[in-house]
């Protein structure tokens, strides 16, 4: 373990700062516009605003990085970064909130890229699938940790934006000073929905779907939280928990989808899913915090983790040199939706209440539960021999999808052809 860990030392190392920072500012910005007075509908817009960013990082970052090199470009970035984050105190209109967040998202999407590209780097055939694991061990824990972070202070206090922008600066230092020699020049991005399509409207329809629900989670969770009354920590928990559940459900319900058709487990979480947040639009109140954090927990444990199932699904059914270009078509329309999904659900939100979060996503997830009943029916299930081992697809970026063990098998076939993305949902 240290023999493997210790090339990537610094790397992880800033990593976690990073993480810590992203996870503080990404959970105290919607409880800030919250307190600056923002409608939900504003806030949703300026929650998708960093989604759209995040696609267009991960467009933009190879040709920086071919410019002027991993080091740099990770500095600039995570400089940006921090600067971005100390602005939005200081500006509290919608409008310069939606431009902030638009850039923190290209600066993110590309300090993953720059971490994940590096780390495969350094990955071998031995260490590959332990070092995926503890990158993403990392990942959860740092984001819950910087959600928490949040307790330390009321949302209206510029101390939380200023420790997230200092957490933010410092993630520069380990990766400057390392001797490490930084990877080859990152790829550019290319997709092919037709042709996903063809290889799996499941994967292709499940990710557009759960970007809408995810994407509308991550901008209004907080939201629903602070109308409904709860305190901060209430809050932060309800987030937190959601992100716990994925952690704890992911691989159980992977490693169920090799022994069963995975449509069937897709069906089961999505059913699961939708009776959960229907419980939490019906029985939510600041009366019983426990409750709704535990509902919370769950309904993340069910829906966070069916994009990996989804882009398993879609991997079983391509070949070995299309693996990387469904990973990365699966990313952009991920992506997409998820800046669609805040603004549908801040409409249902207007309609009903804060509840109308959980009824659009208890309605989204059973529009997608009836096309899988669907389309199972259409198609017989496929045998068992066909189906590769579930791995954890933990990779956020284009870049980091050559981290994925699975991505070796097709490493013969493959010729210049784009890197591919594959998330748990759990992580923004």
């Amino acid at each position: 373990m240290p023999t493997m860990l210790l090339p990537v030392a610094a790397l992880l190392l800033s990593d976690a700062l990073l993480l810590v920072g992203h996870g503080l500012s990404f959970t105290v910005l919607p409880l800030r516009a919250v307190a600056e007075g923002f409608s939900d509908g504003a806030i949703a817009i300026t929650g998708s605003a960093y989604f759209v960013g995040f696609i267009g990082g991960c467009l933009l970052t190879p040709r920086v990085v071919r410019r002027v090199g991993h080091i740099r470009s990770f500095a600039v970035l995570s400089s940006a970064f921090s600067a971005l984050v100390l602005l939005f105190p200081m500006v509290p209109e919608v409008i310069s909130w939606t431009l902030l967040r638009a850039a923190t998202g290209v600066c993110m999407s590309g300090l993953y890229m720059i971490i994940e590209s590096w780390l495969n780097e350094r990955a071998s055939s031995d260490n590959r699938g332990a070092l995926l694991s503890i990158y993403t061990i990392i990942n959860l824990v740092m984001i819950i940790l910087g959600q928490q972070a949040v307790n330390l202070a009321p949302a209206q206090d510029p101390m939380l934006f200023a420790g997230a922008a200092v957490l933010l600066s410092l993630a520069v230092i380990p990766v400057s000073l390392s001797g490490a020699t930084a990877p080859a020049p990152l790829a550019d991005v290319q997709l092919d929905l037709r042709a996903l399509w063809r290889i799996s409207p499941v994967g292709l329809g499940g990710a557009a779907m759960l970007g809408l629900i995810t994407g509308s989670f991550w901008a209004l969770g907080p939201v629903f939280g602070r109308t409904l009354g709860l305190d901060t920590q209430a809050v932060t928990w309800v987030i937190s928990g959601a992100t716990l559940g994925a952690a704890l459900f992911q691989y159980p319900l992977g490693r169920l989808s090799d022994h069963l058709d995975r449509r069937l487990v897709l069906l089961f979480s999505c059913l699961a899913g939708a009776g959960t947040a229907f419980a939490l639009a019906l029985f939510s109140e600041a009366t019983r915090p426990a409750l709704v954090i535990a509902l919370s927990t769950l309904w993340g444990g069910f829906v966070l983790t069916l994009y990996a199932v989804c882009n398993a699904h879609a991997n079983d059914r391509a070949d070995p040199s299309q693996f990387v270009m469904v990973g990365t078509s699966l990313l952009l329309t991920y992506g997409a939706t998820s800046a669609l999904g805040a603004p549908l659900a801040a409409y249902a939100m207007h309609l009903v209440g804060p509840e109308g979060l959980w009824w659009f996503s208890g309605a989204a997830l059973l529009l997608f539960a009836l096309g899988l009943a669907q389309q199972r029916q259409q198609k017989p299930r496929p045998v068992l021999e066909e189906t590769e081992q579930f791995v954890l697809a933990a990779s956020l970026t284009p870049a980091g999808l050559e981290l994925d063990p699975r991505a070796e098998s097709a490493d013969d076939d493959r010729v210049n052809v784009p890197s591919g993305y594959a998330t748990d949902g759990a992580q923004p």
